[in-house]
């Protein structure tokens, strides 16, 4: 699995009674503390209102609801109630602390650069699980997929995405736009592109699970010319096994503005990863909430928050 961080705080919901959040800032570190995954599936309840109905603890460990179906934390695998015992035969989901900006590129000891060697040099066969991704969005095969896509234009580009993107994707062009007329480098780096990729149904390179890109979930800008700067960390590895190591000068960077209209309508940047890949924005509002109210809670009480395994 690539290593992730601990998921951010997030508004904790009340209890199945109702489903509207409560927004108190700190409650959710008790949550946390009932139950494993507290933090994670609140995050999700608080981000996807309209579709994740109700949560509760149940048999040690959180629950969220969709429809008429409870999805189980499950050691991070989101696994439907009934399937909660196989949590071993997938990988996680991916919930981790996404940060509000640009990380150092700090070195790793040898050991942790030993670990991640072996990581690209492994198979996985193992993958995700689809149910809760798929439940969520009605995207259980490529056609219900495809039944819930949206071809719309975003800063003068056509992009195919998920229904639910429609709203937020909207509101970055309508920043994008507005970016375009007054930040030159701005408009140099628009002008610079020639697409933006979104709903693509295809596998993550190398593994088994579904990439948000099959969801509708993605959406990659493309520019003309990468100018010979590294983009994706695996295309990285025919320059370097250290891909990790190269300076951020030598990476095809999106400008900052560009980065924080994305950012403001729930989407992550993946120039911001380990696993870099700069040209790829996913919408994951559950973690850009959680990093703001990291930020509200202050870092001397987020320090304070408990692990899975206190």
């Amino acid at each position: 699995m690539i290593p992730v961080f601990v998921l951010a705080l997030l508004p904790i919901l009340v209890m199945p009674e109702s489903s509207r959040p409560d927004l108190s800032p700190g409650r959710e570190r008790a949550a946390a503390r009932v139950a494993p995954g507290g933090q994670e599936v609140l995050a999700l309840a608080a981000a996807w209102p309209d579709r994740i109905v109700e949560t509760r603890v149940g048999d040690d460990e959180w629950m969220l609801r969709i429809g008429d179906q409870w999805f189980a934390w499950a050691h991070g695998r989101l696994l439907p109630e009934a399937e909660r015992g196989r949590w071993r035969d997938y990988d996680p989901l991916e919930f981790y602390d996404y940060p509000t900006s640009l990380p150092e590129l700090s070195p790793l000891d040898e050991q942790t650069a030993a670990r991640l060697r072996q990581y690209v040099r492994d198979e996985h066969p193992r993958r995700r699980s689809e149910a809760f991704l798929s439940r969520l969005l009605g995207a259980g095969s490529r056609a219900e997929t495809e039944a819930h896509v949206v071809t719309m234009e975003v800063a003068g580009f056509t992009v195919t995405v998920h229904e639910a993107l429609k709203a937020p994707l909207t509101r970055v062009s309508d920043d994008l736009w507005a970016l375009r007329r007054r930040d030159p480098e701005v408009a140099a780096f628009l002008r610079g592109l020639v697409e933006m990729n979104g709903y693509n149904y295809r596998f993550v390179e190398g593994t088994r699970s579904r990439s948000l890109h099959s969801y509708g979930l993605a959406v990659d800008l493309i520019p003309r010319s990468y100018g010979r700067l590294q983009t994706y960390w695996l295309w990285a590895l025919n320059r370097t096994s250290t891909w990790w190591t190269i300076p951020y000068d030598q990476r095809w960077m999106v400008p900052q503005p560009v980065v924080e209209a994305f950012e403001r309508q729930g989407f992550v940047w993946g120039g911001k990863w380990l696993f870099f890949d700069t040209m790829h924005f996913e919408y994951r509002p559950d973690l850009v909430r959680s990093a703001r109210a990291r930020i509200a809670l202050g870092p001397a009480r987020w320090g304070d928050l408990p692990s899975e395994d206190d």
